[in-house]
């Protein structure tokens, strides 16, 4: 019965399922007892936990790698789009692998340690939202990430505990602290840096936008 069960689940191309879908599937191959038979299936490692009434499924039946950059999207019942270090990790700005998923929501912050790895959110206000994404796409589907310059803006912008005063200061800290080679940023469209710069009104930004004017 389980390959019953895999073969349901390969429906979801994404992997993830809620709870409903689920107890919708096990229901109608005949179990009477769903949430056994989830815990069953946890057991046997065929899905795993995200968060409360939300699973991915781990098929036996296919080779197709789980996406975390989707699981990200999904995660949050909220709006939310990849930034901060994955995505400058993502576009290789910086060396160091990054296994946390990073992303940003205009809601409220938060953090979700998983079976599958850890996916945080940080809150940015609703006006910032929306500059410069981009949808990026792996063999699974299509997922929102933020663009080079918006992750690179929203890294600077919601470091909080960074005090960033002089063009010298900020190369300091993208060249040492972000370990970005500096020619990497030479060809960033500077029209969204401006455009982020004139929302926040962040003077940071401001400093990082007459430094890439510089280059």
């Amino acid at each position: 019965m389980d390959l019953l069960i895999e073969k349901e689940l390969l429906k979801f191309k994404t992997h993830v399922i809620d709870y409903a879908s689920l107890k919708s599937i096990l229901t109608n191959l005949g179990y009477s007892n769903v949430n056994n038979k989830i815990i069953n299936l946890k057991q046997k490692g065929i899905i795993k936990d995200l968060k409360k009434g939300l699973y991915v499924h781990s098929s036996l039946l296919s080779k197709n790698l789980i996406s975390k950059e989707i699981i990200s999207n999904i995660l949050l019942d909220n709006p939310s789009y990849i930034s901060l270090d994955y995505a400058l990790y993502y576009y290789g700005l910086i060396p160091e692998t990054v296994y946390e998923l990073t992303a940003v929501t205009a809601k409220r912050s938060r953090i979700y340690k998983t079976e599958i790895g850890v996916f945080s959110y940080k809150h940015i206000k609703k006006e910032l939202f929306s500059v410069g994404l981009k949808i990026e796409s792996n063999q699974i589907g299509n997922f929102v990430i933020a663009g080079i310059e918006k992750a690179v803006c929203d890294k600077i912008y919601l470091s909080k505990d960074v005090q960033l005063m002089s063009i010298s200061s900020m190369s300091e800290f993208l060249e040492n602290d972000l370990r970005i080679e500096l020619e990497y940023l030479s060809n960033l469209d500077l029209s969204i840096v401006s455009e982020y710069y004139e929302l926040s009104k962040s003077r940071k930004i401001r400093i990082l936008l007459n430094l890439l004017k510089g280059l």
